[in-house]
């Protein structure tokens, strides 16, 4: 993800996204199901969730539908890049 795209996703990080994708680890856990959040906190809980769940299908969906999903990849740079910045207001 460039820079320019990450930029557009963080003036984005105030509009609903839900989370999909997210498997539990643990045998006979089932998995988490989420709620409509901002992306900002979206973007947050999969970055600090690596190691707890399994995130190798995850895709976080927000905008309208032309808009493509984010996945871990693009929520590990965009958490690099902005960190806790993307909870402010």
């Amino acid at each position: 993800m460039d820079k320019p795209a990450m930029a557009s996703v963080f003036r984005m990080r105030h509009v609903p996204a839900s989370i999909s994708g997210v498997r539990s680890l643990g045998r006979g856990q089932a998995d988490p199901v989420f709620h409509s959040r901002p992306l900002g906190e979206a973007i947050r809980f999969i970055a600090e969730a690596d190691g707890q769940y399994d995130l190798s299908a995850v895709a976080i969906s927000y905008g309208d539908r032309t808009t493509p999903p984010l996945g871990s990849r693009e929520v590990k740079q965009l958490w690099s890049e902005y960190g806790e910045r993307l909870m402010e207001a």
